[in-house]
Formats: C-alpha cells, sequence, structure tokens
C-alpha cells in the first residue's frame, strides 16, 4: 500500500489553513501570521513568550481600535476583528502549550481592562 498518494488533515495541518485567513482584517491576519512564524522559530522560552505577549497584546488594541459603539457597557466589535482574535485564542493554545495559555490569559485581562477604560472615557466625556 502506497502512503505517497494519501491526503490526510492532522493537527499538524498549517495553521493558516486550519483558522483561514479569508474575513479577518489585514492588521489581524498578520498578526495571526505573526503567531505561526513565532511557532516555527527556535528561540529562548523568555524570548518566544514576550514576542508572543506583544502580539496577543498587539491584536488586543485593534480589537479595540475597532469599536463600532462605545455608548454600551460591552462596547459593539466589528466581526473581521473578533473572528481574528477567537482564532488567535485558539491557535495560540493548541501551538504553544502552557506558554500559550499564560500568553492568552494575559491577552484577554489586557483586552478587558482596555475595553472598560474605553467606556469609561466615553462615559466620562459624554455625561
Amino acid at each position: 500500500m502506497s502512503t505517497h498518494n494519501v491526503n490526510v488533515k492532522t493537527a499538524a495541518q498549517e495553521p493558516s489553513e486550519r483558522y483561514g485567513l479569508k474575513g479577518f482584517s489585514p492588521v489581524m491576519a498578520a498578526g495571526l501570521t505573526q503567531q505561526i512564524s513565532l511557532r516555527e522559530q527556535r528561540l529562548p522560552l523568555e524570548e518566544r513568550a514576550e514576542l508572543l505577549c506583544g502580539v496577543l497584546v498587539g491584536m488586543a488594541e485593534q480589537v479595540c481600535a475597532s469599536v463600532t459603539d462605545w455608548s454600551q457597557p460591552r462596547p459593539l466589535l466589528a466581526l473581521a476583528y473578533v473572528s481574528a482574535w477567537v482564532a488567535a485564542g485558539q491557535y495560540v493554545r493548541s501551538a504553544f502549550g502552557d506558554l500559550g495559555e499564560g500568553a492568552w490569559d494575559y491577552a484577554v485581562r489586557y483586552l478587558a481592562v482596555q475595553l472598560a477604560a474605553g467606556y469609561a472615557m466615553f462615559s466620562a466625556d459624554v455625561a
């Protein structure tokens, strides 16, 4: 039996294929591409952690920049940004293990604080 002609999709499938970059904003797709590239680079753990957190924080800032209505306690976000954010979280946690879990937790907390601050600033300006 020849294994050369077998087309099997595995967990090792290219992340850009698995998550698809179609429909994401270009800046968010670039963030996901950076994560994919970090997975392939040989880096010391500390440097990989710092770069991974930096990419996720940058993506969180882009999610904040995509808010279409700050008048709600839960601001309205653009789907192209939220979809990429969710895909980034899935990829980071599956590709980087405990490092990814820690980086993702940090980035989610960062995003929550930024969204709360944005709403507070909007409320202070309106009132």
